[in-house]
């Protein structure tokens, strides 16, 4: 291509120039007023002499042709994958190039991040922005339009037209299940409400669908629901933490595009209001004070704490209303609020008499049916009105083996502590498990539950067992308190009674039997953790085949496996007593499979593209000029932008100084001549 344009060299800079030409005037103009018949001829001569100095030259730019560049932006996330819509992308981008053979088609694959949705018009903004400037024609779009983000409609530069090409059949019939509202957290005791919704199209007709709930570690219910309309589910609360209830619908009659979303996982998060602690010392001493001074300074929990100073039965002669201390309120804490209280402390307690037989019937009983228990006790355990001779003694996980010992030592963790989740952490916290002394222990030898701390002699220190559903603990010293006054370098007081109160309240993290499970994209992470932690899991994919996975040491007490699946939906692990639900894969991606063009119609109609559906054809390509339309029924338009590199300039002189003189000088003799005559 070549362009011919007049510029200007000037001899002078413009503006010695400008002065000139100002003399110049200024002198003819003299000369028009004082002889007019010899101003054109000095009006010739100036003009020679300012073109002379302004050196105009001819100049030929010769520049090569750059083709516009077409980006064309293709789908690549696993909703393609569906049916044929991959086939029609790519036979359309074929007919494209063929139909634009002087465009530069620059292809665009959209990925799709394992377990996210795809992002069609952050793909679009960033290929545009790569794209060269002044040689983008347009941009076309080969998807089924499932994207998640919301783009600005003036997403692309002006005179840039979008086109979107849909792949897929809008009319593909498809049923899904759609979790519509779970509550952020549910009360534990009370059943929580999920709202949920059977879809099979914005066209089918009303019916009804079987709907399987499974609970993770619970039952599994069938039902028929109505689709097309709300349907609430009831779920119940039991615990503390997460819990999982798996959903599945069953398939459409004559076939889908995806059974991925047939399925859904449900997770509620149960809690309790506040956990109420009560807390009975026997007898004043500093260990009280460290158990209150813990348990008040944790906010979810509601302490109750008396120290017991009068007897029911003690006989005083000062008035009531004179008397600062107040008799153990026992009918009041054990008849009417027990079952109140999520964890009940004996701490040195060693005034059975105070409570009935009955009483501690009682005791056990509310521990069996999904109570707490701790006793921290030491000599008095098995003296007159200790704990070992009542009704409770039953639900201990240990008895009483001899007098108490009075021998100084240092606490250590068992090796089952180590892999219990209530003491494994506790050299992590503080350091070295090889922790200051404590003065004395009662001798206790186990009957049940498990051993985490061993003292004087290697004998139980700490030792938690469950009994039923609840959950009972023994410290064999009341000299925990030691560590909290610093004694021979102190040691983890705090986070060691805080983790067996928590434990002993069920705190779903603190539990040592615990199966965690997490997906990203088709890989699931496999967790397991227990005393004795399983060596294999049951792996059950959304087609309900089971798959052994063995289990590899993570760890004390940990075994895990990272596993590849071939297939996206709901999966089901099994290992030990612990049952979990995930979701792996693309499942996001499957929410809704049904091809469209909403998410992209805004940018389109800003850009003057346009939307067709490759199920119609493929439509014809059309060049364009800026700012017309580009977009028809059966054809869409690339901007024709002529845009072109300069390869080399020719620069020719338009007035030859030698000949402007001449001609300057003959001029000059004229009017010299006429003015002689």
């Amino acid at each position: 291509m070549t362009e011919r344009v007049i510029s200007f060299a000037p001899l002078l800079p413009w503006w010695g120039v400008a002065i000139i030409g100002v003399l110049f005037a200024a002198g003819l103009g003299l000369v028009l007023w004082r002889a007019p018949r010899l101003f054109w001829p000095r009006a010739l001569i100036a003009a020679i002499l300012l073109l002379l100095i302004a050196n105009p030259v001819w100049l030929q730019e010769r520049r090569a042709v750059r083709p516009d560049v077409a980006l064309a932006v293709v789908d690549g996330s696993a909703s393609m994958g569906i049916a044929d819509r991959t086939r029609e992308a790519d036979a359309a981008l074929a007919a494209l190039r063929r139909e634009a053979p002087g465009v530069e088609w620059r292809v665009v694959t959209v990925p799709q991040a394992p377990g996210e949705p795809t992002r069609l018009a952050a793909a679009i903004e960033r290929a545009a922005s790569d794209a060269p400037s002044g040689r983008l024609a347009g941009v076309v779009v080969l998807s089924d339009g499932i994207s998640a983000d919301a783009p600005d409609p003036r997403l692309l530069p002006a005179n840039v037209p979008l086109h979107h090409l849909i792949a897929g059949d809008p009319d593909t019939p498809d049923r899904r299940l759609i979790v519509e509202r779970v509550p952020s957290y549910s009360v534990v005791g009370q059943p929580a409400e999920v709202l949920i919704r059977i879809d099979d199209g914005p066209n089918a007709p009303r019916g009804t669908a079987t709907l399987t709930e499974s609970i993770a570690g619970g039952r599994t219910t069938e039902r028929t629901v109505a689709t097309g309309e709300p349907v609430r589910l009831s779920v119940p609360v039991t615990r503390r933490g997460t819990i999982e209830m798996a959903l599945s619908v069953a398939p459409l009659a004559g076939g889908e595009a995806t059974l991925v979303n047939n399925r859904a996982l449900v997770r509620l998060n149960g809690v309790t209001d506040r956990l109420r602690v009560l807390l009975v010392s026997g007898v004043p001493y500093p260990g009280g004070r460290v158990w209150r001074d813990i348990l008040k300074s944790d906010s979810n929990i509601d302490l109750v704490h008396f120290t017991i100073l009068r007897l029911p039965t003690s006989f005083d002669t000062t008035p009531p209303d004179e008397m600062s201390l107040i008799p153990f309120p026992v009918e009041e804490l054990f008849e009417q609020h027990l079952g109140d209280f999520d964890l009940i402390i004996f701490d040195r307690f060693s005034l059975s008499e105070l409570l009935s037989p009955i009483y501690f019937q009682d005791l056990g009983a509310r521990v069996k049916a999904g109570g707490g228990l701790l006793v921290v006790t030491g000599e008095e355990f098995a003296a007159d009105g200790g704990l070992a001779a009542t009704e409770l003694a039953p639900v201990l996980p240990a008895r009483t083996a001899g007098p108490g010992i009075t021998v100084p030592f240092r606490p250590l963790l068992t090796p089952t502590g180590r892999r219990h989740p209530v003491t494994s952490e506790l050299p992590k916290i503080w350091g070295d498990d090889a922790w200051g002394r404590w003065g004395s222990q009662s001798d206790m030898t186990p009957t049940s539950g498990e051993v985490l701390m061993a003292g004087a002699g290697d004998k139980p220190l700490v030792m938690l067992d469950r009994v039923g559903r609840g959950r009972v603990g023994l410290i064999a010293s009341t000299n925990v308190w030691w560590w909290s006054r610093g004694v021979d370098g102190a040691g983890p007081h705090a986070e060691l009674l805080r983790r067996i109160a928590h434990w002993l309240m069920q705190e779903p993290d603190l539990d040592e039997n615990r199966l965690d499970v997490s997906a990203k994209g088709r890989r699931i992470d496999i967790t397991a953790r227990g005393l004795t932690p399983p060596e294999a899991a049951i792996l059950t994919d959304p087609g309900d085949n089971d798959r052994g996975v063995p289990l590899e040491p993570r760890g004390e007490g940990i075994t895990g496996a990272s596993v590849s699946v071939g297939t996206d939906g709901l999966y089901r692990v099994a290992a030990g007593d612990r049952t979990r639900y995930v979701l792996a894969g693309d499942t996001a991606e499957f929410a809704e499979v049904r091809p469209r063009e909403t998410p992209l119609a805004a940018p389109v109609k800003a850009s003057g593209g346009g939307s067709y559906w490759l199920r119609d054809g493929v439509p014809k390509v059309r060049r364009v000029s800026p700012g017309d339309t580009a977009a028809g029924t059966g054809w869409l338009g690339l901007v024709e932008n002529r845009s072109g590199s300069l390869v080399a300039v020719d620069e020719k002189p338009l007035l030859m100084p030698p000949l402007a003189l001449l001609l300057a000088a003959g001029l000059f003799v004229l009017a010299w001549w006429r003015e002689r005559r």
